[in-house]
């Protein structure tokens, strides 16, 4: 059986299975989950951006997954 854990995915803030991601990414020694290839490819482009971002609630205003 695959251990998973649940994260945020760094761009929109939804929950993620870490064992069933849609996407991942390594950036600085730390593997990222995403919901959908779409937030992979706006992290790709600038992860800083996203650093230290408060993971709270996912934003209404996502289209990556919906």
């Amino acid at each position: 059986m695959k251990n998973t854990t649940i994260v945020k995915d760094p761009v929109c803030g939804m929950d993620v299975e870490t064992g069933s991601a849609a996407a991942q990414s390594e950036h600085a020694g730390k593997t990222y989950s995403f919901c959908s290839s779409k937030c992979k490819d706006k992290f790709d482009r600038d992860p800083q951006q996203f650093m230290g971002q408060a993971s709270g609630t996912p934003k209404n205003d996502h289209d990556c997954c919906g």
